[in-house]
């Protein structure tokens, strides 16, 4: 793990019981019911603990129906319009303030939308200048400017919120990832911690210039570098503001074969990064298969995607399976779970991924898909007449050539 702490130690302290909620599974299950899966260790600068997640403590066969409302507080809007030019697709979709913003590397292109799902403008990818020619890796939207920062491999560009029009460019010269909430209306930064990187977080002015950084020898200088992987070992994920009112960003690092991921807090007024959260005893990890980590100011929460053969033109994975685990940061209960939309009769939302970036949890549902995970829960059973009338409601609503819905709200 990536930390200061000494492995063996932490491997020692964390030794719990193998448990799981399996023996409790079905309606009515909470993380109350369950056991302690992590255990908080001291870290050596005496004032900061480290939440250490035993994974051998999981029941990944008997996940419990976990309800988004605990998770977040969410709506769901429908996207505007069926016209080809504003449709979406597969993608991500990100919250920003009062827009949606969706984003497909395939079709380079970038749609904005109001957060009630009014169609706003399009930035579109290409040659020149003023496009985005490779992928876009997330997204800045400065509503006061009425401007939107497209975060590009090498450079970040700028462009008209309202009429999607080129207007700047911030050139970086390396590989980095730009955080989607600002600092005191910088811009901040992050990259993988490799070798030949003299910093790993980094706050610049609109203007492009560098601020303040953190260094990338902080992880080097532990003595813990993998000697398999070597510069390979460090990959980072993406970073969340946790909260409006937190002080605090979460830098995400993980490798999709080592079994050593972390979560950081990275406090910019003091420019200190603190590891917050850990695994030990991990499922084994193959080529292909992905992890992902995050927190709300409630839980630590992961996701370990066991990935298929890959589709070329869609850019995904086909017959993939999610394992999805959340911890109560209070208690340090968790369980596998199911994350289910609680204002849709608890429906799976299954092997879906969310995004969640500025607070916000969102995720993008085809219409297909929204009215097969519909389908699959009326077929189920076990609804109260409202419930069922609701459901079924909306599943007549939908059409296969209706725009998308998105899922959003503010993490808990």
């Amino acid at each position: 793990m990536k930390t200061d702490l000494n492995l063996a130690l932490l491997v020692g302290t964390c030794s719990l019981i193998m448990a799981g909620c399996s023996s409790k599974t079905g309606e009515g299950v909470t993380l109350d019911d369950c056991p302690v899966v992590a255990e908080r260790v001291p870290l050596k600068n005496g004032t900061d603990s480290l939440i250490v997640v035993d994974y051998d403590n999981f029941d990944f066969d008997h996940p419990i129906d976990f309800p988004l409302s605990e998770y977040c507080d969410y709506e769901i809007v429908q996207l505007e319009g069926s016209s080809k030019d504003i449709m979406v697709g597969a993608g991500r979709v990100y919250s920003h303030g009062n827009y949606l913003v969706w984003i497909n590397n395939m079709s380079l292109r970038i749609l904005i939308f109001d957060r009630q799902g009014h169609y706003v403008s399009t930035i579109n990818g290409g040659e020149g200048p003023g496009n985005f020619e490779m992928v876009c890796n997330s997204v800045y939207i400065d509503e006061e400017k009425g401007e939107l920062y497209a975060n590009l491999p090498r450079s970040t560009k700028v462009y008209d919120l309202k009429t999607g029009e080129f207007k700047r460019s911030i050139n970086q010269g390396s590989t980095y990832y730009l955080m989607s909430a600002p600092y005191k209306d910088k811009l901040i930064y992050s990259h993988t911690p490799l070798y030949n990187y003299e910093k790993v977080i980094w706050i610049e002015d609109k203007e492009g210039n560098v601020e303040q950084t953190f260094p990338a020898s902080y992880f080097w200088n532990m003595d813990i570098v993998d000697p398999i992987y070597g510069e390979s070992f460090w990959v980072d994920a993406e970073s969340v503001l946790l909260d409006v009112g937190e002080d605090y960003y979460m830098y995400s690092l993980f490798y999709y074969l080592t079994e050593r991921d972390s979560t950081y807090h990275y406090y910019p007024a003091t420019n200190k990064l603190i590891p917050s959260a850990t695994q030990v005893n991990y499922v084994k990890k193959n080529d292909g298969d992905y992890y992902g980590q995050e927190e709300t100011p409630s839980y630590y929460s992961a996701i370990y995607v066991e990935r298929g053969k890959i589709i070329p033109q869609y850019g995904t994975y086909e017959h993939y399976v999610a394992h999805r685990v959340i911890v109560d940061k209070k208690t340090l209960k968790g369980s596998a779970i199911n994350l289910c939309v609680d204002k849709l009769g608890m429906i799976n939302i299954g092997q879906d991924y969310w995004i969640t970036s500025n607070g916000d949890f969102c995720l993008n549902l085809p219409p297909d898909i929204l009215m097969q995970r519909i389908e699959e829960r009326l077929n189920k059973g076990g609804l109260d007449s409202d419930e069922w009338l609701k459901l079924r409601t909306l599943y007549d609503s939908i059409d296969d050539d209706d725009n998308n819905y998105v899922i959003v709200g503010k993490l808990k």
